[in-house]
């Protein structure tokens, strides 16, 4: 078994190979932090949340490093907005209150934690070297006190986007303009800017470049190269960030380290919102709590699961609605398994099997750590068979469409062989570790600590089932439904259907079953 992924670069299917087999390291690019994040960058960040659960899954380690733009003509604008409207801060209070919703967005969506969250303004000293070197170097050249980079002197511009210089003469790509008239080449781009009195500005030394703020491109290169080093395994960002801003990122850093910057580029697609385009000026950007409103966060995860990466996706309301409707029966299966090994003890439902470490095991049966585990008792086979559907979906360019098929076709063989009527805690306790373990790496964190404690510490606090406020709330539930079952017992069919009524009101749905009623918690 390898993972293979699509290098925008080659632009063709690669076994990935990091540098150390043991340590991936990932750079992102961030918001530029003027607003919050929305809808499109939801998706793509979750794609890379993916990415890296998938790899830890496998065995290996990350460190992944986002970044946030935290100086840029629209955080100076909105500040200037503010400062006219009277509101109090400038453009550092505007970047961080961007920062803090990102976070919170991210760990709203299970979006895990990045080993480093890098800001622009952090490195500017790093951005004011790259900016000599290229300079010294001849791939820049400065006019007016602005540094721009000379794509002419980088024979392979073009070699990731596709956008060759022939294609970029004046006014071909519809980003150049203005600075025609001071440029080498239409496709030339900035480095180092001045700045006006009312901006912020920083100090470099240099005569010819005396002062001012860094461009965009070279932001993104100072910071991934002081963190991961002049070569690492895997930037990557949505498609838009390709061109110009990727292809820029090359050029300005492939001289200074005189050999391929990055092994491998990656770019997710966007959302397609069915030929409306979402801006600001619209009305109709969707941010995330707006977006959480509306739908659970996993309905979220799982609907940007239900589409490959570098396949657009079609968004709407309806469409998570109807994808989340197949989605219950996952859930459901989850619930149904939770609910009765919670009714017995820990030693009752102990899985009797000691796993060997995957470096022990031979290569095909290497993952998951805990396979062995998995496979045990009356569903082995089915389980089985879903570890082979879901790795070989997962290896093959991040195949989420295929991984959540198995999963569906693994689910239909629990209930097919007795997942609601057998009596073997063990075997549904394998059966609700393995289907919770593999949720996991589709962004979905539904275990439950009691049952699973492994996992649910891997999941973030706002995830966990197993939290007292949950506990408690669960434990109320489960007295009015005795309540309920009590007044049925007693032919009160009237006081029953007012119980019922009440956690309906609430919330609270609630299925009779043979075994009991159920209950979940509805919008």
């Amino acid at each position: 078994m390898a993972l293979q992924v699509f290098n925008t670069r080659t632009r063709r299917l690669e076994a990935f190979v990091p540098a150390d087999p043991h340590v991936v390291r990932i750079y992102t690019c961030g918001l530029t932090v003027y607003s919050a994040m929305h809808i499109g960058h939801a998706r793509t960040y979750c794609f890379w949340d993916v990415f890296r659960r998938y790899l830890e899954y496998r065995g290996q380690h990350v460190l992944s490093v986002i970044n946030y733009t935290d100086i840029d003509d629209r955080i100076i604008a909105k500040a200037a907005d503010g400062a006219d409207a009277g509101a109090p801060g400038g453009w550092l209070e505007v970047a961080e209150s961007v920062i803090a919703t990102f976070r919170r967005d991210c760990r709203a969506l299970r979006i895990k934690d990045y080993a480093a969250y890098t800001r622009a303004t952090d490195f500017v000293d790093a951005q004011i070297d790259m900016v000599r070197q290229l300079l010294a170097s001849g791939h820049a050249y400065v006019v007016d006190g602005e540094v721009f980079y000379d794509v002419q002197s980088f024979p392979r511009y073009g070699e990731l986007s596709g956008n060759t210089l022939d294609g970029q003469q004046a006014g071909a790509s519809g980003r150049v303009g203005e600075d025609l008239d001071r440029k080498r080449h239409p496709a030339d781009f900035t480095l180092w800017k001045p700045s006006t009195p009312e901006q912020p500005t920083w100090n470099t030394g240099e005569a010819a470049w005396p002062q001012g703020r860094p461009g965009w491109h070279i932001e993104c290169s100072a910071m991934a190269t002081a963190m991961l080093g002049r070569h690492f395994d895997v930037h990557g960002g949505a498609v838009d960030n390709l061109f110009p801003h990727h292809e820029n990122e090359v050029a300005q850093s492939e001289p200074l380290c005189g050999h391929p910057w990055v092994r491998y580029w990656m770019h997710p697609e966007h959302l397609d919102l069915r030929g409306v385009k979402m801006s600001k000026s619209l009305g109709n950007v969707i941010g995330i709590p707006d977006l959480l409103s509306r739908h659970r966060y996993d309905e979220i995860r799982w609907f940007f699961a239900s589409t490959h990466y570098r396949t657009k996706l079609a968004f709407s309301d309806e469409l998570i609605d109807a994808c989340a409707e197949g989605f219950k029966r996952i859930t459901r299966a989850v619930k149904l398994l939770a609910e009765r090994l919670r009714a017995v003890s820990p030693q009752a439902r102990a899985v009797p099997v000691r796993s060997r470490y995957a470096s022990m095991r031979a290569p095909e049966q290497a993952i998951p750590r805990e396979r062995e585990a998995f496979e045990h008792g009356v569903f082995g086979a089915a389980t089985r068979a879903f570890l082979d559907r879901f790795v070989a979906a997962m290896d093959a360019d991040l195949g989420c469409p295929q991984a959540t098929a198995a999963m569906f076709d693994y689910v239909g063989e629990l209930f097919a062989q007795g997942l609601e009527t057998i009596d073997d805690p063990p075997s549904l306790m394998a059966a609700y570790r393995c289907l919770t373990r593999h949720l996991h790496v589709l962004g979905v964190e539904t275990v439950d600590a009691e049952l699973y404690p492994e996992l649910a510490a891997d999941c973030l606090a706002t995830a966990d089932e197993g939290t007292q406020q949950l506990a408690e709330l669960r434990a109320v539930i489960d007295r009015m439904l005795e309540a309920r079952a009590e007044a049925r017992r007693s032919k009160d069919f009237a006081r029953a259907d007012a119980i019922r009524d009440l956690l309906k009101r609430a919330g609270v749905a609630v299925e009779d079953a043979p075994g009991g009623a159920r209950w979940e918690l509805v919008r």
